[in-house]
């Protein structure tokens, strides 16, 4: 199987949930530390060798292309200073990447957006995609164990964690088959939000995922309106229906949900623990 080298990272979303913030910043340039958390999510990536990378921006959110450019301003000054270890890490990141941005002009979802970048994918490619709202903290980087079992079993690969079941109605839900390993799991269906009476389990999607290029052409099946930013999701029930194989993978790492601001503040305050 071909190795998987190339992610990506959906962020155009409007970050409405911040406002009146992310009206001048983008909600994936907020800081976690001394880092954005499309820092941190890069670097995941990275870690994992997934080093081709494809992010999803509107037009207003050029300070995500600024962050990841050289400032050769600000290089000499710290330079001069004695002070360039400052942007050591974002320099060692960069020289790991070569990092693509693609334009999506208006906010019409994760499937419209993945369409926009179909030539990115070169036919029967498997890839991964990561959502910057979601920040994992653990050993390793999760996407090595996704990709090893895409790599395995030759498989589409999301990933999942367990859920409480009072909070379960705020997350997409599997219904599970056959448990392949204590991790790894078919997928059979998906539950979008549903009430915790009528979840068929308590393992909930998160923003890490393998796919492969055959999804673009199941998109293409579907339309698409601003208010059904899941139905990608639909696109990959097609495809278990056709027979593609759609496994579940719980990550082993401490996910951090950044979506919201009380979530962003829960990560700021734990993000250097140890998990």
């Amino acid at each position: 199987m071909q190795k998987i080298t190339k992610i990506i990272i959906p962020a155009a979303g409007l970050g409405t949930r911040f406002l009146p913030i992310t009206k001048t910043i983008p909600k994936e340039m907020l800081p976690l530390d001394n880092k954005p958390a499309l820092h941190h999510v890069l670097q995941e990536a990275v870690d994992a060798g997934l080093n081709k990378v494809n992010i999803i921006i509107s037009p207003h959110k050029t300070a995500v292309i600024d962050y990841f450019s050289s400032d050769e301003k600000l290089e000499k000054i710290l330079q001069e200073n004695k002070k360039s270890y400052l942007l050591d890490d974002l320099t060692k990141l960069l020289s790991q990447t070569t990092i693509e941005y693609t334009i999506q002009q208006t906010a019409q979802g994760v499937g419209h957006a993945l369409l926009q970048v179909k030539d990115f994918i070169q036919p029967n490619e498997f890839f991964a995609m990561s959502y910057p709202d979601d920040i994992i903290k653990g050993e390793q980087s999760e996407f090595i164990d996704l990709i090893k079992a895409s790599q395995e079993h030759k498989a589409i690969i999301f990933g999942l964690t367990q859920i409480p079941k009072e909070k379960i109605s705020a997350y997409g839900v599997i219904n599970p088959g056959k448990f392949l390993n204590n991790n790894l799991v078919e997928i059979k269906d998906f539950a979008e939000k549903p009430t915790p009476e009528n979840a068929p389990s308590n393992l909930a999607i998160i923003g890490r995922f393998i796919l492969h290029h055959d999804l673009f052409k199941y998109l293409e099946k579907l339309s698409y309106h601003t208010k059904k930013e899941t139905i990608w999701f639909d696109a990959i029930k097609m495809m278990i229906e056709d027979g593609y194989k759609v496994l579940g993978y719980q990550i082993k790492g401490h996910r951090f949900d950044t979506g919201t601001p009380e979530g962003w503040i829960n990560c700021i305050n734990n993000i250097n623990k140890k998990y």
